[in-house]
């Protein structure tokens, strides 16, 4: 193919591609823009005759309680049995009067014979299919109901007038207060019925399905009863203007098409005249070395003179590029390989712990397999490390994300590993440490665990056979210290323990640890301390900011003795260590279930007890999350979310917008429940 060509096609091309796309673009934005403006000229329709509908209601409803007034002062002056109810209606601008005895009251339970006030009821279809409004007083002998009726006719002639009137327009339907169809219009060739239960989920707005918009608008009326407005659309109207726009696109492209088509031409001819002006470009490119720029060189014998000097030029840039792409390599190598250093530093601590629970497991007890869990999480997120930190350079690199969390738990799970896998002689103790965890901090969870577990690993590798983990609390900050009975360490080499690559006492040392441990735990907002003299052993102290007990973790539930309370949780263990302090406590209101199935069965969550409580998992072995069962409840403070995921902190400011309460999965052993006594 010739050069001239390939330039016309890749202009014509471009050009081609460009005007399509345009006009597809415009097509739909254009047609988004148009479909936009019908629904929203109908929204505004429809509000605008909710508004006038409320107007006329109001005025209706005025009518009618004035009216009754009136009925009430001739009832008590006695002149009511001899006035003419039709023309006494006709004159107080009422439809019917009614004098009923109180039998006839059934249709309106919340009338009270015995009060003198004036009752007003909603809107509502009666048995001639006339919608209207009752407005009832009692005699005043207290035996009898004199009952006002008016008919909203007007509303009804409006909302005739506007189908008649609109070609678009095919039904209106008012729908009263406890979703009922108090009336529809429509026009006569119009004979789709509306899906009213499926359609009155939707709120205010339009919604277009097929060839037909529904629009749904509220209106207030009187004793603030909500009404709604469903409007029928055809969208005809639309259609024939959305095919206009799509034909004047249509023919908006193909003129840029043809356009395209001279353009290429004049400029092929243009370039062509520039070949010599390219192939100098080319030379100088090769002089100064500029490697970044190519050549399309598509045939590999072509005779053409572009072709040829690209495909020399190519090849130099191609064994430069190469070279280059070798030493950027050898950087990358490097740097992978000290990050390899450090994760096989960290993760050996907890791939031995998992290795002794491991031997372990065929046990009876538990503690081996909550022990590899930790270890597990923990390799977890040194991988995840991994992957962050060597990232290629076109990828994001994440790094651990603080958490407000429970410091005891942190580090029995770190004591737990290491005292599975130390030696006879080795002694790990931990003091300090509460039955129910206390202490709320924010760290990054995998990074203060490696640290503290390289502190205790340097112990024991370093000669020492006693390790004590002591923790204290202070109002503010809350201090481990992490003391050992090796053979200390002299101040030269105090002086540089926490440098990197720095190693002392270790055979097999690779001098990370401890400078990994002080900097994960300075970001955190930390600081890590070292004591030691030679032969008196060595102390390392860790210091953090202590946080307040959050707002949605509470210490104790109180419930009243007859109050329902409600457990889920697919824990068994769980489930019965609530059951126990249920039974301690003499409670008889309990209900306890094992899935959100088994609570629905015996709930209806649309109507749950008034003050009943209900303590969830959140992480139930069901596609239903216990976040969910809450916030479909709504039940506030007596929402509780008992999870393991206590330190999510999605989990906890979901937790927040519900105005609920998190507790902690590990607190439930040491949990009060307590009765109140007033």
């Amino acid at each position: 193919m010739k050069f001239s060509h390939k330039i016309f096609l890749a202009i014509f091309g471009t050009a081609v591609f460009a005007a399509v796309t345009i006009c597809l673009v415009l097509n739909g934005i254009l047609s988004k823009t148009r479909t936009n403006d019908f629904k929203d000229s109908y929204i505004d329709h429809m509000n605008l005759m909710a508004k006038t509908l409320e107007r006329i209601e109001d005025s209706q409803s005025q009518i009618a309680f004035n009216a009754a007034e009136t009925l009430k002062i001739y009832d008590e002056q006695g002149t009511l049995k001899s006035k003419n109810l039709e023309a006494l209606a006709t004159s107080l601008g009422l439809n019917k009067i009614n004098i009923h005895s109180q039998t006839h009251l059934e249709n309106f339970p919340d009338f009270d014979l015995a009060k003198s006030s004036v009752y007003q009821s909603p809107i509502i279809k009666a048995a001639n299919s006339q919608v209207g409004q009752y407005t009832l007083v009692a005699s005043i002998d207290g035996k009898r109901v004199i009952e006002a009726i008016i008919y909203f006719d007007d509303a009804t002639k409006m909302l005739r007038e506007m189908i008649q009137h609109d070609v678009d327009n095919l039904s209106v339907e008012l729908i009263g207060p406890n979703n009922e169809s108090l009336g529809r219009l429509r026009k006569e060739d119009f004979n789709e019925a509306l899906d009213l239960p499926v359609v009155l989920k939707k709120s205010d707005g339009a919604y277009v399905e097929g060839d037909t918009m529904t629009v749904l608008t509220s209106l207030k009326g009187t004793m603030n009863k909500d009404y709604r407005l469903v409007a029928t659309i055809s969208t005809q109207t639309l259609e024939k203007e959305l095919r206009k726009v799509h034909l004047t696109l249509l023919i908006v492209a193909l003129s840029l098409i043809v356009f395209a088509l001279w353009l290429s031409q004049i400029l092929t001819k243009t370039l062509l005249k520039k070949i010599d002006v390219i192939f100098k470009t080319l030379e100088k490119i090769t002089q100064t070395q500029d490697y970044s720029q190519r050549v399309l060189v598509s045939v590999k014998n072509s005779k053409d003179e572009l072709d040829a000097l690209g495909k020399n030029l190519n090849h130099m840039l191609s064994t430069l590029q190469s070279h280059q792409a070798q030493l950027l390599e050898t950087e990358r190598d490097r740097a992978r390989s000290q990050i390899a250093a450090q994760v096989a530093h960290d993760i050996r601590s907890p791939l031995m712990s998992m290795n002794m629970a491991l031997s372990q497991i065929e046990s009876s007890q538990l503690e081996p397999l909550a022990i590899l869990k930790s270890a597990v999480a923990r390799v977890a997120g040194i991988v995840q490390k991994l992957s962050s930190v060597s990232a290629k350079p076109d990828e994001e690199s994440t790094v651990e994300a603080p958490k407000l969390t429970l410091i005891e738990p942190l580090i029995t799970s770190v004591f737990n590993e290491h005292s599975v896998r130390r030696l006879a002689n080795q002694t790990l103790l931990l003091h300090g440490i509460t039955a129910r965890p206390q202490v709320w901090s924010v760290v990054q969870v995998n990074e203060i665990q490696s640290a503290l577990s390289n502190i205790i690993n340097n112990a024991f590798e370093a000669g020492a056979n006693e390790v004590t983990l002591s923790l204290t609390l202070a109002p503010k900050e809350w201090t481990l210290a992490v003391k050992d009975n090796g053979k200390g360490m002299s101040s030269a080499v105090l002086e540089k323990i926490f440098e990197r690559s720095f190693t002392f006492g270790k055979k097999t040392g690779s001098g990370l640890g401890l400078f990994q441990a002080k900097a994960a735990i300075e970001w955190s907002g930390g600081t890590l301390e070292v004591q030691s003299a030679e032969g008196q052993g060595t102390t390392f102290t860790l210091r953090m900011p202590r946080e307040k007990t959050p707002s949605w973790a509470p210490s104790v539930i109180e419930v009243n003795s007859d109050q329902p309370i409600v457990f889920v949780d697919d824990d068994k263990n769980v489930l019965n260590a609530w059951r126990e302090k249920i039974q301690s406590m003499g409670l008889q209101q309990a209900s306890f279930f094992a899935s959100t199935e088994e609570l629905r069965n015996s709930f209806s969550l649309s109507s749950w007890p008034e003050q009943a409580l209900l303590v969830i998992d959140q992480n139930l072995n069901e596609s239903t999350k216990g976040l969910e069962i809450l916030g479909e409840l709504g039940i506030g403070k007596r929402a509780y979310l008992c999870t393991t995921d206590f330190d999510d902190k999605w989990i906890q400011d979901q937790v927040k917008k519900i105005n609920g309460h998190l507790i902690p999965k590990i607190w439930v052993s040491q949990f009060e429940i307590k009765v109140r006594t007033s």
